[in-house]
């Protein structure tokens, strides 16, 4: 059996949700692409298992098997969400950081860079869904409760990432800052816009094909030292027709929007 559920995170700490390199800037995304929720859940689970970081394959396996997470979008007290201007406008700052050499403890030339980070606000929360396909527990412990522990995009040495889980519902019937939702998947209809990165189809228009790529997990170095697959998609695109959508959960496209089909 398949269930849809909602939770809202607030932010503690600063959140980098890693998106490109544009000069010396390390971008954030203005939203929380779904396969973060994934990696940061299943490099939780496994540090629990008491598994070295370069163990965790089952862990990933087994979350995409039974949870499907969507995007999370920053929302206002009343449920509105923040488009991506008013993110960067609101809540992004930039610091400068260096890189430094690990045997000479000194700064490696020409390796100054600035990071853009989503600083927490009051008010402002982080709201998403995740589609739970039989038991919503792992380990004996609710999904809900893992929201609590995990760490959220990188800069995690720095104290990045860290969040709490102050809402849940189970079995919700609306994806916070989106629209009407349940186990079948996000119901739109057409001229809507579906917020977030969705695979490249033929009811989307409205915004250009974009590259999407980024650090996975890599089960040599652990996560976040491997680069994906590269894959085209359509971010915040517009629809042409009605349409249901779920998350993808593979690889390269994990969580990202992916239409869902009638059967003929």
């Amino acid at each position: 059996m398949t269930c849809f559920a909602t939770f809202t995170l607030t932010p503690l700490s600063p959140l980098h949700l890693g998106s490109r390199r544009a000069g010396i800037v390390a971008m954030t995304h203005r939203y929380v692409p779904g396969h973060l929720f994934t990696y940061a859940l299943a490099a939780q689970l496994g540090r629990q298992r008491g598994k070295k970081r370069e163990a965790f394959t089952a862990e990933i396996d087994e979350i995409t098997r039974r949870f499907r997470f969507g995007p999370a979008f920053f929302l206002t007290r009343n449920g509105q969400r923040l488009n991506d201007d008013e993110v960067e406008a609101r809540l992004i700052r930039s610091f400068h950081h260096v890189t430094l050499h690990p045997q000479e403890r000194a700064a490696i030339d020409r390796a100054l860079f600035e990071l853009e980070a989503i600083i927490p606000q009051p008010g402002i929360v982080l709201a998403g869904g995740v589609w739970i396909d039989g038991d919503p527990e792992l380990d004996g412990i609710p999904l809900r409760a893992w929201l609590d522990r995990i760490r959220l995009g990188g800069e995690r040495k720095a104290g990045y990432g860290v969040v709490r889980c102050t809402g849940w519902e189970a079995h919700a019937d609306e994806y916070p800052g989106i629209g009407p939702a349940n186990a079948n998947g996000l119901h739109l209809p057409a001229g809507a816009t579906l917020p977030g990165p969705a695979c490249d189809d033929t009811i989307l228009s409205e915004a250009p094909l974009l590259p999407w790529l980024g650090r996975r997990y890599s089960p040599t170095h652990g996560h976040g030292r491997e680069l994906s697959p590269p894959a085209l998609v359509r971010i915040h695109a517009t629809l042409t027709e009605n349409a249901t959508f779920l998350p993808a959960n593979t690889e390269p496209l994990l969580g990202c929007w992916q239409r869902q089909h009638a059967p003929s």
